[in-house]
């Protein structure tokens, strides 16, 4: 075997070390590289999520505009880069104030509607009760619903708040909205924390209406095609509106008296008013939902969030 001179091991040595000065500076200039491009993304992301606020925010200027009535093509935009928004103008009556779940009529129209949902009665019941359980302010356990004990026992001592709901997403800490989530992925939409409780006529899902007033499914969705006018669309200037109680019950095909149950709880135009404008610029879609109650001092905002 050929025994190496110093020199040929010096060179030998000296091209190690340069073959990993050049391994070195590859793994870093990849890592600078993989760095830049994420950089890159991000602020492309956030110029994005910028771009689609100013966007929405524009279209709920519009829609505030007091001459600018609902389904307006105005609320209807695009651009010829492909940005675009869409403002829906309703009220927040289309759905329930799930802080009023205690009172019976709000209670068992809960109820049959996660029943229609696809629940049984038992885990309708679960959940509702559990619901009022949860906002009122006694310690005492309705007959399905749950208190301190139950929550206490699956590790969450400090529930239920006993106090009214902050935030829709706190129901699914509530006994049996797991269930209900599970059954209707669209669930948060059919549920309010804001305004007086008053289920808008003129707003209301066709499921919520059905179990509101304990119409067929028929009626229910008829009412609804009706609002929606020849177009079949909802948010459109041919929407038909409902004006007068008493062609509710005729379209809903309700008996004599089957109003008085639920009169308190029904309007033909709930005062919180929804702007929701969806804004999309590239792959990206933002959603500003803005509440106003307009009162004798003018439009106030009750609140605004974005998704």
């Amino acid at each position: 075997m050929r025994v190496l001179n110093k020199k040929e091991s010096v060179r030998g040595i000296a091209l190690l070390a340069v073959m990993f000065a050049l391994m070195v500076l590859l793994f870093v200039a990849t890592a600078m590289w993989e760095s830049a491009q994420f950089g890159w993304d991000e602020n492309s992301l956030e110029r994005q999520r910028f771009m689609a606020r100013q966007l929405a925010e524009s279209g709920v200027a519009l829609a505030m505009h007091p001459k600018m009535k609902s389904g307006d093509p105005l609320l209807h935009q695009e651009y010829a880069d492909g940005r675009r928004f869409d403002v829906y103008v309703g009220t927040e009556g289309g759905r329930i104030l799930v802080n009023a779940i205690e009172d019976p009529v709000m209670a068992d129209t809960v109820r049959e509607l996660f029943i229609l949902w696809g629940l049984d009665a038992t885990k309708a019941s679960i959940a509702v009760e559990s619901l009022a359980d949860w906002i009122d302010e006694d310690s005492e356990v309705k007959t399905s619903g749950a208190e301190n004990d139950y929550y206490a026992a699956r590790g969450f001592p400090n529930y239920p708040s006993n106090a009214p709901l902050v935030s829709i997403e706190q129901m699914l800490l509530v006994k049996g909205m797991d269930e209900v989530a599970r059954q209707k992925p669209d669930w948060r939409s059919y549920f309010t924390i804001y305004g007086d409780g008053m289920i808008d006529v003129n707003q209301a899902p066709a499921d919520l209406l059905e179990a509101l007033f304990r119409s067929s499914g028929d009626a229910a969705q008829n009412l609804v095609a009706t609002r929606k006018g020849s177009d079949g669309e909802m948010a459109t200037l041919d929407d038909y509106v409902i004006s007068d109680l008493n062609e509710l019950v005729d379209l809903l095909g309700l008996g004599n008296g089957a109003m008085n149950r639920v009169e308190e709880w029904i309007t033909l135009e709930n005062s919180i008013k929804r702007i929701e404008s969806r804004a999309v610029v590239g792959d990206l879609t933002l959603s500003l939902v803005v509440l106003i109650e307009s009162g004798s001092g003018g439009d106030e905002k009750v609140a605004s969030f974005e998704f």
